[in-house]
Order: C-alpha cells, then sequence, then structure tokens
C-alpha cells in the first residue's frame, strides 16, 4: 500500500511539474457598448485570465461587470453589476495537409454570481459547447467557421443572440502589415425561435495591432442586418489574450464581441433592471 501511494504521489508530483513547466498565463481587458433597441442598450467591462496548460489545452475565466439601460412604460432604469462567470476549457489541433487546417473545441461552465433580482445573471449553472475549423489558403490569409450554443440554462448563451439558438459564424482575417490584422465576418442564429428574443443576423469588422511582444489592441464593432438583431456593438481591447480568442479564428470580432456580452444578461430581462433592491 505504501509503495503504490508513494507511487500516486510520484506520478502527481511529475505531472505537477510538468503542467508548471509548460503553463502559460495570459490576461486582457475589453470594454464595449451594444445597443440593442431605441430603448434598451448594455455597457460592459470585461476581462480574461487564462492558462494555456498543455500547447494544446486551455483553461480560463472571464468575468465581466456590466451597466444596463433600460425604458418601461416611459421610465428609464438602469443597474450596473457583476454578471454571471464563465468558465472554459478548450483544446485545439492543427492536422497535417495543405492549409494548415486547426480545429478546435470549448466547453463553457457559466456560475451563478450575477444578481437576478436585478436581471443581471440567470440564477443557475449554465452549460455551452463551442467548435470550428479553420485554414490558411495563403500564408497572410485565413478563413474560419464555428458554431456555438447553450445546453443548459442561459449562462453560457451571449446576450447577442437569441436564447437556446446556435451561433454560427464565418470569418477572413488578413494580415495586412507587420503589426496589424483585419477581420470581416458574418454571424447568424438558427434552430429555437424564442418568443422574446428572434434570431439574429449580423455582419462585423475588427482591427488588431501588435503593440509590443503578444500584446495586442483591439477594435470590433457589428451591425444587425434584421429587426430582432442588436442594432450595433462596439468593443475595444487590450492584451495577450481576449475573451473568445479562438485557436481557429485568432482575430474573430464576432467571438470577441459575443463572449464579451455572455453572463446571463439578456432582452428577456427587459423591465428588471428597476426592480426594487437594485
Amino acid at each position: 500500500m505504501r509503495v503504490q501511494t508513494g507511487a500516486i504521489a510520484l506520478l502527481a508530483g511529475g505531472l505537477i511539474t510538468s503542467l508548471s513547466a509548460q503553463s502559460v498565463v495570459s490576461a486582457g481587458v475589453a470594454t464595449g457598448l451594444a445597443r440593442f433597441s431605441d430603448v434598451r442598450s448594455e455597457q460592459m467591462l470585461t476581462g480574461i485570465v487564462q492558462v494555456r496548460a498543455w500547447p494544446w489545452l486551455s483553461l480560463s475565466a472571464i468575468p465581466s461587470v456590466v451597466h444596463v439601460s433600460d425604458s418601461v412604460a416611459g421610465q428609464s432604469i438602469s443597474h450596473s453589476g457583476l454578471v454571471d462567470l464563465p468558465l472554459v476549457v478548450a483544446a485545439d489541433h492543427t492536422l497535417p495537409g495543405a492549409w494548415s487546417p486547426v480545429v478546435g473545441a470549448a466547453l463553457i461552465a457559466t456560475l451563478p454570481t450575477g444578481n437576478t433580482t436585478c436581471g443581471l445573471g440567470s440564477g443557475q449553472v449554465g452549460f455551452g459547447v463551442d467548435g470550428g475549423i479553420g485554414v490558411a489558403p495563403a500564408d497572410r490569409w485565413r478563413l474560419s467557421a464555428s458554431a456555438s450554443r447553450s445546453v443548459a440554462g442561459l449562462g453560457a448563451q451571449s446576450a447577442l443572440s437569441a436564447p437556446h439558438a446556435t451561433a454560427l459564424r464565418v470569418e477572413s482575417e488578413v494580415d495586412v502589415a507587420t503589426r496589424w490584422v483585419a477581420s470581416l465576418a458574418f454571424g447568424a442564429d438558427v434552430g429555437t425561435f424564442d418568443s422574446t428574443q428572434a434570431l439574429s443576423r449580423a455582419i462585423g469588422a475588427g482591427v488588431a495591432y501588435r503593440v509590443a511582444g503578444s500584446f495586442e489592441l483591439t477594435l470590433d464593432a457589428t451591425h444587425g442586418l434584421t429587426s430582432a438583431s442588436p442594432q450595433w456593438v462596439f468593443s475595444v481591447g487590450f492584451g495577450s489574450v481576449f475573451a473568445g480568442t479562438s485557436p481557429v479564428s485568432p482575430s474573430s470580432p464576432l467571438r470577441r464581441l459575443k463572449t464579451g456580452f455572455v453572463g446571463g444578461v439578456s432582452r428577456r430581462n427587459a423591465g428588471k433592471t428597476g426592480a426594487t433592491g437594485c
């Protein structure tokens, strides 16, 4: 028994040592504004801390603070606070062959840390999945396609997408200069139509400027293509990693924006921001 215990302890110690030696810690922050309608808007401040445990595996925590402005019966109401906390486990792998295809997948677990009384959280643990594939047809050009959806609860669903829908993204990014990357994107919700929040379609664009080393400054924007879509969304970020960064599309504007507005706040909560006690 002592031999077995000693062997397990030795194996665990070796695993921890190996993990510590390979781990890389990155962080970033973004602030943004989403206008959903003439009477509802949301501002957010989102941070991310990511540990790349192995070259193919990363662990992330994405806390956010939001300020929601709404209008109910002609009266303007607003509230600010923490929302639900997404925790992400993501893996990616580069396949052999032409165009260097990369596949990636992630599991998102969202903890109910928001104030549901004020409409700033889902009040339950949420789970979501994400996956995609990216290719590089040329040295400075990358294409990707990805999808995400909640599989339990609402906390893992972006406020920019309808609850229970699958969010699809097709994106292209080009290294336009030594330090500059420009991106274009199209996103659409498919699947179940929610009675309080219809399916959305949007186009997006983004630019990333490498300041020094792995640190970048980003600017992203989207515009809704239907009356059910958020009218427009803007975000500015800085860091060595960003909420929603994907190995299949490192400079994805739609992904950065959608993940930045995750946390259990959705248009179905309209009116709660002025609840008593908020």
